[in-house]
């Protein structure tokens, strides 16, 4: 495990950075809040508006898929692909608190099988 670990440690940082990404550009794009989307694309204006609000969602997760594509150069695919559940983690965390969307035992107890499921898997390589 610890070897493993140490082959791929460049990556699995890189790829929680781009896990971390990924869930702040979810974030902005539901803070986007394009439930007047209907309407708002009636007009040019309309549309200007729609795209000047998902984008900065848009660049975020562009640049979370950038280091993620860089993240793979750095270490074996089989261990660093699942490391993108954790965007899951992130996401939850960011919801809670910037959107104040609820945190159930059940919740945390998902987190954490998240999590030690890709510990186990990120120290489960064994190429030499």
């Amino acid at each position: 495990m610890i070897e493993s670990l140490k082959r791929n440690w460049k990556g699995m940082v890189l790829m929680l950075i781009s896990a971390l990404t990924l869930s702040i550009g979810s974030f902005l794009w539901k803070r986007a809040d394009l439930s007047d989307i209907a309407t708002a694309v009636t007009s040019v204006q309309g549309i200007i508006g729609v795209f000047l609000k998902i984008l900065p969602g848009f660049i975020v997760y562009v640049i979370g898929a950038a280091v993620m594509t860089i993240a793979l150069g750095y270490g074996e695919l089989s261990v660093l692909q699942p490391m993108n559940c954790m965007s899951y983690v992130f996401a939850l965390i960011i919801s809670a608190i910037f959107l104040t969307e609820p945190i159930t035992p059940l919740t945390i107890m998902g987190i954490f099988v998240i999590i030690v499921g890709v510990f186990l898997i990120g120290g489960s390589s064994n190429e030499h």
